[in-house]
């Protein structure tokens, strides 16, 4: 549980954070991926690197986890009417 509501929250943090040309850098020779993320309830940033292909890996993961919750969610809301 605790894995998938770290990637929720990098997720939602990451598509509601405003991002600048300054906040993102990415190092091509390393491929990483630099972003400053603000924690949920929090005006500070801190600094996150990671590799694209683990920032892939995190989007797909958070993804499918989402779309397994919704659907049990909707299972759930059937066997109760």
């Amino acid at each position: 549980m605790d894995k998938f509501t770290a990637l929720i929250l990098l997720i939602l943090l990451s598509g509601c954070a405003a991002q600048n040309t300054d906040d993102t850098v990415s190092y091509n020779d390393e491929d990483l991926i630099c972003e400053y993320v603000a924690k949920t309830g929090s005006n500070l940033k801190r600094k996150t690197c990671m590799t694209r292909e683990l920032s892939d890996e995190l989007r797909k993961e958070s993804e499918q986890d989402l779309r397994e919750a919704w659907r049990k969610g909707q299972t759930q809301a059937h066997t109760n009417i």
